[in-house]
This record gives C-alpha cells, sequence and structure tokens, in this order.
C-alpha cells in the first residue's frame, strides 16, 4: 500500500458521522381503524396514553369512513395528521394469518408523509400485559443504523420521560461470510487479518454514532437512558431477541428505502414476524 493510501485510509477512519438532535412535531394525531363508531372511539381513547409525545387533538376514522386503499388515502390527505395509529388488515380477516400487513397499510405506509404505528389487532390474543401500557422501553432497528437522524429523533421522542431509548445495529453474519469466502480466494490478502479488521470496522462505525446520539441527547437535557446494540448475527433472530430480552414496549424502523418502491425489507421483515409488538415505521 503507498503512502497516499495509508493517509487515506487513517483519514477514512478517522471520518466519523454524529447525530443532530431535531425532535419531530407530533402535533395531532389520527387512529384508523375498521371498527363500528362506538367501538372505534373506545379503541382510540385506549391507546392515546400510549404516545403521550402528541401534544395535539385526536381524531378517529371508523370502518363505515372508507373501504377502498384510495377512500382511506383520501382520509389521511384531508385530515393531514402528524401521527398514523392503526392495525394490520384492515376490512380483512387475513390478520389470523403471519404473512402480511394488508392492502391498506402496505399502500399507507408508502404513500403518507406521517410516520404511521402499527399496534396489535384489537382482536388478537395472547398480546403480552404490558403491551399498550407505556412507552418506557423504546428500540431503534435499521439495517444501517449510522445517519439515520429520523429514526433515532422519533424514538426518543417516544421515549417515556426517564425511560430507556435501545439503539440497536447487527452486521449480518451470511452477508460477511459470503464477501470473507470470496476474500479467502485472493492470495494477496490475508484471509484471517481481513476478517478481523473488516469485522471491526464495521461495529466502530455504528458504535460512535450511538455514543454520538447519546451525546446530543444528554446535552438537549433529553432524561432517557441509552442502550448500545451493536454486534452480529441473524439480524430478525439477533432483533427479535433483544425487543424480548428487554422487554420493548415500542420498536421504531425505517420503512422508506430510496432504491425502492417497495417497504424497506429489515422493516417488513420485523413488521410481519412481530404481530404482538407496537412498531412505528418512519
Amino acid at each position: 500500500m503507498s503512502t497516499v493510501d495509508q493517509f487515506a485510509s487513517v483519514f477514512n477512519a478517522a471520518s466519523q458521522t454524529a447525530f443532530q438532535h431535531q425532535p419531530p412535531k407530533l402535533e395531532n394525531a389520527l387512529v384508523v381503524t375498521d371498527l363500528d363508531p362506538d367501538f372505534a372511539e373506545k379503541y382510540a381513547g385506549s391507546i392515546r396514553t400510549f404516545f403521550g409525545a402528541v401534544t395535539g387533538k385526536w381524531e378517529t376514522v371508523h370502518g363505515g369512513e372508507f373501504a377502498t386503499v384510495k377512500e382511506l388515502l383520501n382520509l389521511v390527505e384531508s385530515r393531514k395528521p402528524g401521527l398514523i395509529v392503526t392495525y394490520r388488515h384492515l376490512h380483512s380477516e387475513a390478520w389470523r394469518w403471519p404473512y402480511s400487513l394488508g392492502e391498506h397499510l402496505d399502500v399507507l405506509i408508502q404513500e403518507s408523509a406521517p410516520p404511521v404505528a402499527i399496534l396489535p389487532h384489537p382482536d388478537r390474543e395472547g398480546v403480552p400485559e404490558r403491551a399498550l401500557k407505556n412507552t418506557d422501553s423504546v428500540m431503534a432497528i435499521n439495517s444501517h443504523l449510522v445517519g439515520e437522524d429520523s429514526l433515532v429523533n422519533h424514538a426518543a421522542c417516544l421515549t417515556a420521560i426517564g425511560g430507556t431509548l435501545h439503539l440497536t445495529h447487527v452486521e449480518d453474519d451470511a452477508v460477511f461470510e459470503r464477501y470473507l469466502d470470496v476474500i479467502s480466494k485472493i492470495p494477496e490478502i490475508d484471509t484471517d487479518v481481513a476478517r478481523e479488521t473488516i469485522q471491526e470496522q464495521l461495529l466502530r462505525e455504528p458504535s460512535a454514532y450511538i455514543d454520538s446520539c447519546e451525546t446530543a441527547l444528554r446535552e438537549a437535557g433529553v432524561d432517557l437512558k441509552v442502550v448500545k446494540h451493536v454486534t452480529h448475527g441473524h439480524r430478525l433472530e439477533e432483533y427479535r431477541n433483544a425487543i424480548e430480552d428487554h422487554q420493548v414496549d415500542l420498536v421504531v424502523l425505517q420503512g422508506h428505502d430510496e432504491d425502492q418502491l417497495a417497504m424497506n425489507a429489515t422493516a417488513y421483515s420485523v413488521a410481519v414476524e412481530l404481530r404482538a409488538t407496537p412498531l412505528l415505521i418512519v
């Protein structure tokens, strides 16, 4: 390696992405249900305390106000909420099967500007007793956490005062091993050195970013505890274990992917799998 390349490597390694604290404005909320009016209002009332960060008015949509996806989008556009709260498979019985979110939600997440909270279905059994009581434990998850300021800001905003914010980054072992297998076939590269140094660098960057999140939030006077989860393994399994181990009340995910029309793959996988855990898609 030339001296210039060595200098560039040192410089790039020292360069870090720092978190910027910019709390989102969740001034009003829209609860979207497929229930009868009375049951819709009762359902909405039961979840308002869960989203204590919403400072403005709450509105409720009952099942008779829309049927098609287009009608739902028109409703959201007319109400202009800062937060949408709903659940899987509106106007459908498919919530009984763990394979999708339903057509209304699939389109709503991609088309709407405000974040969408996905709660356990009102008829679902087996929801943990602690669910929807408070947001003492909130976890932010993304396939690449570094630089996701909006994700962290939403998660911090919705963490209860004195609560715990879990910031999570998992490097996928299967992807890493595939690249190491290629590297092992290149004689000029020491495979053992590559394994150690690449893995170390992959984990160092999100760790430093989470440290900057903790510093910025503390300096802004945000009363919460930041817990770092930086590791490697099978992503979905690691996420599920962390959520269960820390009794997470709300999981915050990045739903949009600039490179595709479909929902972010990590967010969709987590949203489909964790049907008993409240989620927020930003």
